[in-house]
């Protein structure tokens, strides 16, 4: 049977919709990009709450601290790189200092905007929006956890910033999948390494874990949906076990899961060992996207090789 691919903003955007027909309060702001995007639909169902603002990032977020004062809950919807580094006063001052209910969706995540090319790739969002004091980040691995991060942004009352990678990705959760921020999901039972991933890195993981099965490795994966807060528990009893980890990600590994695994099993007294895997201190290069990944050393491929050397059997060889 053919693997079932689903792009995310389609399923996010669907229990947007579902969620304002219950929810007055629910409106959702674009920077002129809502054909991308996929908010249209949002537009096309209520047009009457949906504001396009067009190309100016902080006033798109500006206007949805403003609302927020006044009782919406807004969603603020644009490219992540926009989102993360053209606004980030804006997101820090005016939406995470006083706590606003503000939910922004940063959307073409990591590399997966390739037809913009590479300064449109955004692999510091992480980093810079988990440095920030009052915002939750989270990050959807398929479209099934795409609809229940949406709704469980919009139920939390507080700031929200949604990683969000575009493209038909497979989908590894069930429907039936409950989520609640703070909480990330064993997608693999393991006993000899874990591997740790978010996004569209999962499904690589997995394809990782069942190569390195096939050389006698048993690798544990975990989907970090929710980056901050992060599920510190899943991690260091996963890896208190297996008592070896690998972080793959389509982000620098300065400041993303890298950074938070790292803080979350030094505070635990845990020094396992550890392979961090995300793009190095360069910029990226406009391409596609599996390619991109192999080039900076994040395709399944990469993962196999780092947990092969954890594990003492690199000669075997990476084979995916």
């Amino acid at each position: 049977m053919a693997e079932e691919l689903i792009d995310p903003r389609d399923t996010l955007i669907a229990e947007l919709i579902d969620l304002a027909a219950v929810e007055p309060r629910l409106v959702v702001l674009d920077a002129d990009v809502s054909r991308t995007t996929h908010t249209r639909q949002f537009r096309d169902r209520f047009p009457a709450r949906f504001y396009d603002v067009g190309i100016a990032e902080q006033n798109l977020l500006g206007i949805s601290a403003g609302m927020a004062t006044m009782g919406c809950i807004p969603v603020a919807s644009t490219f992540s790189v926009f989102a993360s580094m053209r606004a980030a006063e804006q997101l820090r001052t005016s939406i995470c200092y006083p706590r606003l209910n503000v939910k922004v969706l940063g959307g073409y995540a990591a590399m997966s905007d390739a037809k913009d090319g590479a300064t449109h790739h955004s692999i510091e969002d992480v980093a810079i929006t988990r440095s920030l004091a009052n915002l939750v980040v989270l990050a959807p691995s398929d479209g099934v956890m795409a609809r229940k991060v949406a709704r469980a942004a919009v139920e939390h009352v507080g700031p929200v910033y949604v990683r969000v990678e575009y493209g038909s990705m497979p989908v590894l959760h069930e429907p039936a999948t409950s989520f609640r921020i703070g909480q990330g999901y064993r997608m693999r039972a393991g006993s000899d390494i874990t591997i740790a991933a978010y996004g569209s890195a999962v499904a690589r993981a997995l394809q990782a874990a069942a190569a390195l099965a096939r050389d006698g490795i048993d690798a544990e994966v975990l989907d970090m949906v929710s980056l901050k807060p992060i599920d510190e528990d899943l991690l260091l009893d996963s890896v208190g076990r297996t008592g070896a980890l690998v972080t793959l990600e389509d982000h620098n590994v300065i400041g993303g899961l890298a950074s938070a695994a790292c803080q979350a099993l030094v505070g635990a007294g845990m020094a396992p060992r550890f392979r961090a895997l995300g793009i190095g201190d360069t910029f990226t290069e406009s391409g596609a996207p599996d390619d991109l990944r192999d080039k900076y050393g994040v395709a399944s491929r990469a993962a196999v090789a780092a947990a092969l050397e954890l594990c003492g059997r690199a000669d075997a060889g990476p084979r995916v």
